[in-house]
């Protein structure tokens, strides 16, 4: 494959901003002042705030988008794609770490917001092309937007709750129990979304069930617990759905793509 130099200043500012997030990830989990909070093992909690080893989803996704950086190079699908959304993606979620980090739990979310968005306008645009039409294409570009999509969703609900039901002493209010059990009650229910859209996405509807498990392992109240199992086997089962109907497809003739 040649290196594509076309659009080279959004290549390079990608590269930056994928360093730059990346770094401050690090930062924030393995150096820095011991007081500083961490959103791997934050001070905000919630009632829906998942366990620690649930935000090592980010190394999955970091993978991936080092792959899409370098990637870019070999190929202009991924600027068509990305353009320079992925730079204001990157740019407030490193803003929304710093503020989460100290302890401006509100203007992380206003940060988050903007992210969310640059996010979800490469995903949506993904969705509305063509099919990946090479192995690279589906790892390095779409895979990673699925991930990074319906984890930067999850993020956004775990810092609206860190906002309006935080954890306050050992056992939550009944108020407190209902609205977590309706924000784990939403979040699953977005795996419709996920699987019925275009194509479907496997890829980010798992995300969805990864988180659930992780408040399954974190959360000790009864309801919220055994919720979080429940809805969490209710969503891995769910993203079945396109392999049940791909089985089919191919027993009578019909198939579809897993991945958009």
């Amino acid at each position: 494959m040649a290196i594509e130099f076309s659009h080279w200043p959004s290549k390079v500012a990608n590269i930056l901003v994928y360093v730059t997030l990346l770094s401050g990830n690090l930062y924030s989990t393995f150096g820095g002042d011991p007081n500083q909070d961490s959103p791997y093992d934050s001070k905000h909690k919630s009632y829906i705030t998942p366990a620690s080893f649930t935000f090592y989803i980010w190394t999955l996704i970091h993978f991936l988008l080092g792959g899409m950086v370098v990637y870019q190079w070999f190929t202009d699908k991924i600027h068509q794609a990305v353009g320079w959304h992925f730079v204001m993606a990157s740019v407030f979620n490193a803003l929304w770490l710093a503020l989460w980090s100290s302890g401006h739990t509100f203007f992380a979310l206003l940060a988050l917001f903007f992210a969310t968005g640059a996010v979800s306008f490469i995903y949506y645009r993904l969705k509305d092309q063509e099919n990946a039409e090479t192995l690279l294409e589906v790892i390095f570009l779409h895979l990673p937007f699925s991930l990074y999509h319906a984890w930067i969703f999850v993020l956004l609900i775990i810092n609206l709750f860190a906002i309006i039901s935080p954890v306050r002493g050992d056992d939550p209010s009944t108020f407190q129990v209902i609205l977590s059990i309706a924000g784990l009650a939403f979040i699953a229910a977005t795996v419709i979304g996920y699987i019925e859209y275009k194509q479907g996405d496997v890829a980010g509807a798992l995300v969805l069930a990864w988180y659930l498990f992780g408040v399954f392992d974190q959360q000790e109240q009864d309801a919220i617990h055994w919720t979080a199992l429940g809805l969490g086997i209710a969503v891995a089962a769910y993203t079945l759905k396109p392999f049940v109907f791909r089985l089919v497809g191919r027993q009578t003739g019909e198939t579809a793509p897993l991945l958009g």
